[in-house]
């Protein structure tokens, strides 16, 4: 075999091997965890957790959420998101009486979820939006 041959034989493996190492593991099938705001006066905490349909695979995301909130909350919530290999992001409602520890909460805004997994990790970690309130939230498969 030539030289020409064997070099382009070797580029060829080297980038298939690169290739294969650039993939990201698909979305885990549910994920749990915590939520936590940090407010003027108090810092919140409570249970969070996403159950998704279909493959992992990126691209368009369906599932549902469950999320202990204080006014506003969720219980198997669908929705639809995107999942580019490394960040989630979706909008979901929350619902006033519905898994919360108070009564009465104005719940109309919907909430913005991005999460992010950091390469060779399993855990998620980012943040929801809503109503001008924000916080943290971690979860793990």
């Amino acid at each position: 075999m030539n030289i020409i041959r064997k070099a382009f034989l070797f580029a060829a493996c080297a980038f298939g091997a690169f290739a294969t190492a650039q993939t990201a593991p698909p979305l885990p099938n549910a994920l749990s965890g915590r939520w936590t705001f940090f407010g003027p006066t108090a810092v919140l905490t409570d249970t969070v957790s996403l159950v998704f349909d279909g493959n992992g695979a990126p691209g368009t995301v369906a599932g549902k959420i469950t999320i202990r909130g204080v006014t506003c909350g969720a219980k198997d919530e669908p929705f639809t998101g995107t999942w580019d290999g490394s960040v989630l992001r979706f909008e979901a409602l929350m619902r006033a009486d519905v898994n919360t520890t108070r009564m009465g909460g104005d719940c109309s805004a919907p909430a913005k979820i991005v999460l992010t997994r950091k390469p060779g990790q399993t855990a998620f970690e980012g943040e929801t939006t809503r109503a001008g309130f924000t916080s943290r939230l971690q979860l793990a498969p």
